[in-house]
């Protein structure tokens, strides 16, 4: 991993549920820690559902090992990262205890 190559600022954010003083739930997304990654695109697949055409953009980012265990901790399972305005939806977490880096496969949110 070269370490130069993390010059991609990327917020995690968090679904935070708190009463609404009516019975029910509001939702609230936070951001609860900033990361440094190197992003990369790896995909851009057309798909056909219902009869609407979508892109469901891929991103892999690469960042270090320790820091997505301290994201982990603060964070519940339903996670997501935002990378320049833009959300993505955590699909794959791969962390190498060789290299000492951690790989994120997330898929862009509409």
């Amino acid at each position: 991993m070269n370490p130069g190559k993390l010059n991609t600022r990327i917020a995690i954010k968090n679904i935070v549920k708190s009463s609404d003083g009516y019975g029910g739930f509001t939702n609230t997304i936070t951001t609860t820690d900033t990361i440094w990654g190197d992003v990369k695109e790896v995909s851009g697949k057309r798909d056909t559902q219902n009869g609407q055409r979508s892109t469901k953009t891929q991103v892999e980012v690469i960042c270090r090992a320790k820091t997505i265990d301290n994201v982990n901790s603060n964070a519940n399972d339903d996670w997501t990262f935002e990378i320049e305005g833009s959300n993505y939806r955590v699909n794959e977490i791969y962390e190498s205890e060789l290299k000492y880096y951690t790989k994120i496969i997330g898929t862009k949110i509409n």
